[in-house]
């Protein structure tokens, strides 16, 4: 008689029949069915016995267990089970399938005393129970005083493919290894589970050549869940790292990780941080591409930033899971019958422990990295919506506990300490810029002013204030941006309590001078201890500085004059304001608030203005012995100088550029739109951009809109559509515009309104056409022509004069 074994490659197992001769003769037993050659699913249920509840009854020694064991992936197939005392006395059961597999096996009757465990022995798994081992009493069992406890740690890392990420975590992880010289015994267990890639297979076996780890493997494909049960089953006196082999780790991570488990004698499960671990990533709370991180760094920065540093959470995260022996022994291993697949494993197990008074803890001091659904490929979002499914059936408070957590985010001022950290290593960041996002021409001259400084060797931190006006629902917050580092992203303070810790960072990053540009929706507690603080510049961008409406725009949309306080007080209360409703309190908000902006311009060192038209008007507000007036024009493209090119379109193009709100003129280009349309003009207007209300642009057949466009997109959009004049039909004194920028910078003669910073620039330029303000829409179509004939530009078709 000769025994023998054989191995059925992966992608047959389950779908071909297999045949076996020996020198030309059918081995007894042949063909096996397709069936036969499925990886098993092994399964068990464990029903105890009733204890007799009668008066004066003798209680037994051990409990009696009812015990049916099967395979779910082919009935006919006969099953063993051991049970294993904790003496490692074994008993075995076998479980035979009748008519061949028609009628299940007879459930087998043994008694069972505490600390017995059920395993399988031809997959090495344990058998799914409640708890890893069968135990007398469900009651939640005490905690163990710790008294300097260390076990000894299996690092236990299925493997099945990628075999570059597998291989990239294995030299990981034995770098790792190499700087173990104290503390309790550690192996590494790599389990293949029966990968179908010959590259893993083959590392797989180099791993086993060198001699570095324990190496197993599985008879069969058994998934990720059956194959870590194995793992844990291994060696019942030692606790439990899940590493997964797309997981990179540094350094002392397993002593931080074993040092995190042992803080409290309630700890059962510990997790690092990652890139890309769900409610543990960072530096993005959403997941950071490994490629885009740098482990050793982050795994140094969080040892030097969080030392011992854990944090409760509602469930650990499976590509780096330490699992404390005591816990496991209570909890009882993965329900590989529910989430087999992957997926929900350990969100189960977490649950069950956090029911029975365990603790699932981050290790703050500790960054492990992560590529993310390697295990899983393409299959990963089904599997995470199947095992949420799952989830919710078994554990109802399980999701709603974990979007609680999230909202809270009480892990933000552990990120927020990393990234301090973080950027102190970029040296200082001693200028800090103050702009709420606005968007428009302000962004864009603090994005280039920053860039400018960083050009310059400074190093720059962006203040955001958000959610501090009158919007429901929004948390009032600060937001810091470093320059030079966009992806730090949990620089964030909420509330008004937080602002002693915005304070303390920034001067933490070494924040020296401050340049403000713009104070809407800045409380002026914030703005009080900013100002109070450093030194600084006000850069001017509109007039909020004195008009609560921002641009000097009416109820009406029409420029305002800048009348005397009480007129703009009366403007306000008719038309409301753009601030925060507690900035424009008392009788005369109008007043109070010019007098609060007054004293903050006053202690600047420089109020700069970028054009004189804008001094002029601020000069008038506050006279110049009380604020430190300057002229600095912003830095500005080069504007060719062009010859006019004669023309003979059927149609004169009129570009428009920019978002195009009421006080950007919207009203001023929909009648010249309509007038264009009724006279039949030969005028067409592009709007490089988009409006308020496209549709009634739209609706008179006479503009075309782009849609929203990047700074480096506008003057090449404008030459793509051939435009032949520019208009900035603003009705407010622009203080500088962007937009009339790139029109020149296009090659247009520009019609702009003769008010501020517009009519300035196009003096200087000498190229253009000046309107009154005020000029109807028939009017301003006329000039338009006349500018587009004085460039040569003559429609092949008559335009119908305006009438009188």
């Amino acid at each position: 008689m000769c025994l023998f074994s054989f191995t059925v490659p992966s992608e047959l197992a389950g779908n071909a029949q297999v045949q076996v001769t020996v020198n030309g003769t059918l081995v007894p037993g042949m063909p096996l069915a397709a069936a036969m050659t499925r990886p098993p699913r092994l399964m068990a249920r464990f029903t105890r016995a009733p204890v007799s509840a009668m008066p004066g009854s003798i209680p037994p020694g051990d409990p009696e267990w009812s015990v049916l064991a099967w395979d779910a992936a082919h009935p006919a197939r006969p099953v063993t089970l051991d049970l294993v005392d904790r003496d490692g006395q074994m008993r075995r059961l076998v479980f035979r399938p009748e008519q061949g597999g028609a009628r299940p096996a007879e459930p087998q009757t043994v008694s069972a005393g505490l600390g017995v465990r059920p395993l399988f022995p031809a997959t090495g798994e344990p058998a799914y129970w409640q708890a890893g081992v069968l135990r007398v009493e469900d009651a939640v069992r005490p905690r163990v005083p710790l008294s300097g406890l260390r076990r000894p740690v299996d690092i236990i890392v299925p493997v099945y493919g990628d075999a570059a990420v597998t291989r990239a975590c294995l030299v990981a992880l034995r770098e790792s290894m190499a700087g173990v010289q104290v503390g309790p015994p550690v192996e590494v267990i790599l389990i293949a589970d029966a990968p179908a890639d010959t590259a893993v297979t083959a590392l797989v076996e180099e791993v086993a050549t060198e001699g570095w780890a324990t190496v197993l493997r599985n008879p069969g494909n058994l998934g990720f869940v059956r194959t870590a049960n194995r793992g844990m089953a291994l060696h019942p006196d030692r606790d439990v790292v899940l590493l997964n082999a797309d997981a990179m780790v540094h350094g002392d991570w397993l002593a931080r990780l074993v040092a995190a488990a042992y803080k409290d004698a309630a700890i059962g499960t510990v997790t690092p941080l990652s890139n890309d671990a769900t409610i543990l990533s960072y530096p993005d709370p959403e997941g950071t591409q490994l490629a885009e991180i740098s482990v050793p760094f982050l795994d140094g920065l969080a040892a030097a930033a969080l030392p011992g540093k854990v944090a409760d959470v509602p469930t650990g995260v499976g590509f780096c899971f330490y699992i404390r022996r005591d816990c496991l022994d209570d909890v009882g291993y993965f329900d590989a019958e529910t989430f087999g697949l992957g997926y929900g494993e350990e969100n189960d197990f977490c649950w069950r422990a956090r029911a029975r008074g365990w603790r699932n803890v981050a290790a703050l001091d500790t960054l492990v990295g992560h590529v993310g659904g390697s295990s899983f490929g393409a299959e990963k979002a089904d599997r995470i919506a199947t095992a949420l499914a799952l989830l919710d059936q078994r554990h109802p408070d399980y999701q709603p506990a974990v979007h609680a957590f999230i909202a809270a985010d009480p892990l933000l001022p552990a990120r927020r300490a990393l990234d301090v950290a973080w950027a102190r290593t970029l040296g200082p960041q001693t200028c800090l810029l103050l702009c709420p996002v606005l968007g428009g021409g302000t962004d864009r001259f603090v994005d280039s002013q920053a860039a400018l400084l960083r050009a310059q060797g400074v190093g720059v931190v962006v203040l955001r204030p958000e959610g501090w006006g009158d919007e429901a629902g929004e948390t009032p917050r600060v937001r810091l941006e470093i320059a030079a580092a966009p992806q730090l992203r949990s620089l964030v303070y909420e509330g008004l309590a937080a602002l002693p810790d915005l304070l303390r960072d920034l001067q933490a990053l070494g924040v020296g001078r401050m340049v403000v540009h713009h104070v809407k929706g800045v409380p002026a507690v914030l703005l009080a201890m900013l100002a109070g603080r450093w030194s600084y510049d006000v850069h001017i961008h509109d007039y909020v500085w004195y008009c609560p409406r921002i641009n000097l725009v009416d109820g009406s949309d029409r420029y305002c004059g800048e009348p005397a306080v009480a007129v703009c007080e009366a403007c306000v209360g008719d038309n409301g304001h753009f601030l925060r409703s507690g900035d424009m309190a008392g009788d005369r908000p109008v007043a109070t608030w010019r007098r609060s902006m007054a004293a903050l311009l006053a202690g600047a060192q420089r109020v700069i203005c970028p054009t004189q038209d804008t001094a002029r008007r601020m000069a008038a507000q506050f006279p110049r012995n009380s604020i430190r007036l300057a002229v600095e024009p912003h830095p500005d493209r080069e504007i060719p100088a062009v010859e006019p090119t004669p023309a003979r379109p059927s149609m004169v193009r009129v570009a428009i550029v920019g978002a195009i709100g009421d006080a950007k003129g919207y009203g001023v280009l929909l009648a010249c739109a309509q007038d264009a349309q009724a006279r039949a003009l030969p005028l067409e207007f592009l709007l490089v951009g988009y409006s308020r209300d496209n549709a009634p642009l739209l609706g008179t057949g006479r503009v075309r809109v782009t849609g929203a466009y990047t700074e480096d997109e506008g003057v090449d959009l404008v030459r793509a559509y051939q435009a032949h004049l520019g208009f900035l039909p603003s009705v407010w004194p622009e203080t500088w515009s962007y937009t009339l920028t790139e029109m020149l910078a296009a090659g247009l003669a520009v019609a702009a309104f003769d008010l501020g910073a517009q009519a300035e620039r196009l003096r200087m330029h000498g190229r253009g056409m000046l309107l009154p303000l005020g000029m109807t829409a028939p009017r301003i179509n006329d000039a338009l022509l006349e500018l587009a004939r004085r460039q040569g530009i003559v429609p092949s078709v008559d335009a119908v004069p305006a009438s009188a």
